[in-house]
This record gives structure tokens, sequence and C-alpha cells, in this order.
């Protein structure tokens, strides 16, 4: 049977950050399958997909390394038409959530509709940590009123536990593999040519705060070039914006290899920027409860993606060592500038771990996903229904 689907989600669509990314990716395939799919979401401008209904007002704040926005202001009124009005099978919430929102929208769900959760945060420490405790115990409440849990991974898993004490099941972010390639082939060889250039490529792509690592690969771009690791006309292109890029860009100023930085990347122009790496490297120091960028850049055809030894990066890899590099510690500059030199001088060895990352798509490919998610929606109607309506499901 077709679902009617509405995911909950405090923050804005009008960008694309990892449980946005998540939440369309996904949509998108169910809404292909048949399903009639909605977003009750934050304040929201655009309309990148049907259905979208803004429900609250937000305001931008600092929390676990990001910066993101939170509903401060939502109207019962508002939210009780849509669910009157759209009668959904599940409402799907992004967690953890606010009190203020998403919350306010499980306190009003008709008693017929199940309601699943999936957690995607990883704590980047002990402030995080507390501050997940406490959004818990303000939770609590309307979290008693979710049938099914999900995690997009074991250390998303590992703090739904420790924070709002509910077990979950796994089921990582999904790809649009197919898409990737798609949008690369439309943007054509030259564009990946006009990226790539002259010489072997490193390409970095992610916001300039902290935790995302920029220091880390020019601290390692330093130690190569003074200990002569790579090749003489290699070059990086450093791709996003943040609070730190123009200290990243005085850090990397001394460099004699190239180093541009182009700033903000279109979601059109990603794959081909990502397809153009000899080398992509991702080195985030922590907070990360999946690594779907490391995915994209997979499935666009980078030659090598390394990425720093977190968590969240190391169960997206599935524990692939060789691509993997410290990020933390004195030695960790020499580790990483050691991975990009092999990249790009032992092709034998680049060849295998391209093939061996390659076979990772099947497993986060939006279909796979999807019947996945599939499955736990129609567990959590079970929950919801009498055993008669069970057997029509």
């Amino acid at each position: 049977m077709t679902l009617r689907i509405g995911f909950v989600f405090d923050d804005t669509l009008d960008v694309l950050d990892g449980v946005q990314a998540h939440i369309l990716t996904l949509g998108k395939e169910l809404a292909r399958r048949g399903n009639e799919v909605h977003y009750l979401v934050g304040q929201t401008a655009g309309r990148p997909v049907e259905h979208i209904h803004p429900l609250a007002r937000n305001m931008m704040v600092a929390f676990n390394g990001n910066r993101m926005r939170i509903p401060i202001l939502s109207k019962a009124s508002s939210i009780r038409h849509v669910l009157d009005e759209c009668n959904f099978d599940v409402l799907h919430v992004q967690a953890p959530y606010s009190p203020l929102f998403a919350g306010r929208v499980l306190n009003r769900a008709d008693d017929a509709t199940a309601v699943v959760a999936t957690y995607h945060i990883a704590p980047t420490g002990m402030l995080s940590y507390l501050g997940g405790k406490m959004l818990g115990a303000i939770n609590a409440h309307t979290h008693r009123r979710v049938d099914d849990v999900i995690s997009v991974s074991k250390v998303a898993a590992d703090y739904a536990h420790l924070t709002a004490h509910v077990d979950s099941c796994v089921i990582p972010n999904p790809v649009d593999v197919q898409g990737f390639k798609r949008r690369k082939e439309q943007a054509g060889q030259r564009s990946i040519e006009a990226f790539h250039g002259n010489g072997p490529h490193v390409v970095f792509l992610g916001r300039f705060v902290e935790r995302k690592g920029a220091k880390v690969l020019i601290e390692a771009l330093h130690w190569g070039e003074s200990h002569h690791l790579f090749p003489t006309d290699m070059h990086v292109t450093f791709a996003g914006k943040g609070p730190l890029l123009e200290e990243s860009k005085q850090q990397a100023s001394d460099l004699h290899l190239p180093c541009n930085f182009i700033g903000f990347i279109d979601e059109d122009d990603k794959p081909s920027l990502l397809a153009s790496a000899d080398v992509a490297v991702f080195p985030s120091t922590g907070g990360e409860s999946f690594g779907i960028v490391l995915l994209e850049a997979i499935a666009s055809g980078s030659k090598v993606v390394l990425a720093g030894d977190n968590p969240g990066y190391r169960s997206t890899l599935m524990n692939q060592e060789d691509v993997l590099f410290p990020v933390r510690g004195e030695g960790r500059a020499q580790a990483l500038a050691e991975s990009i030199a092999k990249a790009l001088t032992n092709q034998a060895w680049s060849s295998q771990v391209h093939d061996e990352e390659q076979g990772l798509l099947t497993s986060y490919d939006v279909s796979a996903v999807a019947d996945q998610v599939e499955e736990v929606y129609r567990r959590a109607i079970r929950a919801r229904r009498n055993p008669e309506q069970d057997r029509s499901i």
C-alpha cells in the first residue's frame, strides 16, 4: 500500500546540510514509489520539492560544532490545520528535536498516525552530551509518542540511547548514486577538466569550521612539501565557506604548491568538482554521526577518498583502514601527507582503493535505504493498528 508521509524537521530546507539532504533524498525516492510525501519544517522560503509546510520561525544558534537554526515560534492552529488536512499514515521526525516545534507536532498527532524518529547526531564533547541529556529529559513526554526509532549510524544510536534512553535500528543516510552519476554526465567532461586543471588534483569540500579539519589538511600540505613527498605539479582546491575561511587562506599562503579557495560550491557543480579529484580529503576531527560527503565523493568518481579517523567516518567506510588517517596528535600531519602522496604515486594501490570504495555504494544507495525505511514505517503502523488492519499492510 502507498503511504502519506510527513517528514518533521525543525530546521529550514533553504540550505542543504546533512539532515536536509537526508530527508530530501529519501523523500524523493519514497515519492517516486507512489507515496505522498510532505515536509513539516521550520522557516523555509524556497520550494525544492512539493508539499512543503513552513510552520515555525527560526533563529540561528551554535551547537555541536555547527551553526544551525532552531524554532522559536510555531502556531498550534497552523500545525493542527496541516495534520487534519493531510491525515498522515506516518510522521517521521528528525531527532533530536525541539519541544517548540517538532514536539508540538507530536503532541497534536492523531492517535492513528504512526510516528518514527531518526537520530542524526554524534556529540562533539561533554557540553553537547549534557545538552542532549537535557533535551532528552524535556522531550521525554512527547518521545513516548514515537513508535519506532532509527539511527543513521552506531554513533548516533549510542547518542540516542544515552540521551533519550531509546534503542534503535541502524539505517544509514541515503545517497542518490545514480543522481550523482547523471549530474556528472550532464555537466560533461569539460566541466570536470576545468576543475582538475593540469597535474594531480587534491580536493577539500566542507565548511570552514574547526571540526571539519581544513587546518589538518593545511598542516599536512606543509609537512609533505617540506619533505618533498608530493608530485611537483600537484595542486589543491578548497571548496566551502565558513568563519575560518580567511584564517585558512592565511595558513596556506606560504605554501609553494598552488592552493585555490573557490568558496561555496553549488550542488549542480559538486559532482564535477569531486569527480576531478585524484584525492578527495575529508579531515573532520569529530562530531560526525555519518559521512555523507564521503559517499558523495565516491559516487561522483573521486579516484581516492581519504577520511579523518572519527567514529562516524570510520563506520561509513566500514573500517577500511587504508583510507583513514589520525586527526589528533603530533603525527597527524605526517600521516595525512604520506597518505596523499601514496594515493598520487602508487597507482596499483589507488586503483585497488578506488574499487573497494565503489563497492560501498550498494549498501548506501537510496533505493536500498528506502526499502529498509518503508519496512520500519509498516512496523510502526502495525503498532498503531489492530490485527485486522495489519493483514492489509
